[in-house]
């Protein structure tokens, strides 16, 4: 193979209390080009154009090394075009999609020697959980859960529509920082909490039955303490719900963005006012309406 393309989606994980196992693939992307190359080069075009990597600390350079590795090959110098619409470092997945894509476009160029279910494992380890790269690599909504075997995963399609609101504000927030807030422990009722917030959650994504959305994306195990990175949280959500009861708001992965997502046909209104509450605490902030991905990570090959 000369050309590897990939095209990886955007996804919005945990959804309020699925933390590490429940992700939604999300029509954004990412796009990819890897070739084998006398001197590795890597360009980056749009989000992340001044702040990526382009020696071999970057992550797709990283990942492809990571896949020939494991099929016991010295990995070749690359040439790796990035173009980024999916903003970086804001809970979108975006690293995921750098992970997935020097998986894939390596497993390509060594002609496929491993499994998509290899390739959804091996990608968890990299990124440290499986729901962010899994909803990525598989589209649609995916409960995901590590085993000694590896990744045991899901994909469902929610029967009826389900639009997204991603209101992204224009300051980072680093997965590492969002993790270290979160407490060691918890306790018994939270736990149980959390177990019933998410059933209810995926029974609802499962049938179609969204009168009980709002209710099921609820959280205690991680939301309450990344409120605190996020100015203005409460507000944002607030003004989700001040248009309609009926929608769920919860964190993107580990933040900044904030995301709603609508069963009724308002999304417009419920993104410019969370945006307003935002500007309120003196944060500018993007508004994406996307819709779910169904197909996941795309390749092809010229």
């Amino acid at each position: 193979m000369a050309l590897a393309r990939i095209r990886v989606p955007a996804s919005t994980t945990n959804l309020g209390p699925g933390f590490d196992v429940l992700g939604m693939a999300l029509n954004l992307y990412n796009t990819f080009e890897i070739s084998e190359s006398d001197n590795l080069e890597i360009e980056v075009e749009g989000e992340g154009n001044e702040a990526l990597a382009r020696d071999e600390s970057n992550l797709v350079y990283r990942s492809a090394e990571a896949l020939y590795d494991y099929v016991g090959k010295k990995c070749p110098l690359l040439k790796i075009r990035i173009i980024n619409d999916i903003p970086l470092a804001r809970g979108l997945g975006s690293s995921g999609t750098a992970i997935i894509a020097g998986l894939m476009g390596a497993n390509a160029l060594c002609s496929n020697p491993l499994t998509l279910d290899q390739i959804i494992t091996l990608a968890a380890s990299i990124d440290g959980h499986p729901d962010n790269v899994s909803a990525s690599i598989l589209g649609g909504f995916v409960i995901a859960s590590s085993t000694d075997e590896g990744v045991a995963y899901m994909k469902i399609i929610p029967p009826k529509p389900l639009k997204v609101v991603a209101v992204v504000p224009d300051f980072h927030l680093m997965t590492n920082d969002a993790r270290r807030i979160l407490p060691k422990t918890l306790d018994m009722p939270t736990a149980v909490f959390n177990i019933g917030r998410s059933s209810l959650l995926v029974g609802a994504l499962l049938s179609g039955n969204y009168d009980f959305l709002r209710i099921s994306m609820e959280d205690k195990l991680h939301q309450p303490y990344r409120a605190q990175l996020i100015p203005g949280i409460q507000d944002v959500f607030d003004a989700a719900y001040g248009v309609d009861d009926k929608v769920a708001v919860a964190i993107s992965g580990a933040g900044s963005t904030i995301v709603a997502f609508c069963p009724d046909d308002n999304f417009g209104v419920i993104g410019e006012s969370m945006r307003k509450a935002f500007l309120k605490h003196n944060i500018n902030s993007q508004v994406m309406i996307l819709d779910i991905d169904t197909e996941g990570s795309i390749i092809t090959d010229e």
